[in-house]
């Protein structure tokens, strides 16, 4: 069975010369990573990642086990990922992947398409639909029961036209 990843991170330079790494996240909720301790990777290669401190939108961190830089350059660029069945997840929570695919219909029930993508320029969650409706959705404007995902299905409290 394929393993289902979760992509945490990306390694974007290293921090020093004692072996830190700094990591852009994408999720801001990951502030104690050691519960994530022998279920974090990157490529196949299993980490144990120890953070330091913040520095502005990135997390300086430690890899367990690397002391210099020289033994870490090699993670540059590199993702860093969990198995999705790792993560805790409340009945009412979902992750972005979840939503690919999800029809979008508006208030008269018109299907706007479906998500295909979903975009944070800085200023929150957009969702992009593929067919012709042609701009983004603020997913702040949606409310935990506008979203089904077991049947893929949004409902916008709105008209939009096509």
């Amino acid at each position: 069975m394929t393993k289902k990843k979760v992509y945490l991170g990306k390694i974007i330079s290293t921090h020093g010369i004692k072996g830190l790494l700094k990591i852009e996240f994408y999720n801001r909720d990951l502030e104690n990573l050691k519960n994530y301790n022998n279920k974090t990777y990157i490529e196949n290669f299993q980490i144990n990642l120890e953070k330091k401190f913040t520095k502005g939108k990135a997390v300086i961190c430690k890899i367990d086990g690397y002391e210099n830089k020289e033994e870490i350059i090699k993670f540059l660029g590199k993702e860093i990922w969990i198995e999705e069945n790792s993560l805790a997840k409340k009945p009412h929570e979902y992750f972005h992947k979840d939503l690919i695919d999800t029809k979008v219909y508006d208030k008269n029930n018109q299907l706007l398409g479906s998500v295909s993508a979903i975009h944070n320029f800085g200023a929150g969650d957009l969702l992009e639909l593929n067919g012709k409706f042609k701009y983004m959705i603020r997913f702040y404007d949606l409310k935990k029961e506008d979203i089904n995902v077991k049947k893929k299905i949004i409902k916008l409290h709105k008209n939009y036209e096509i």
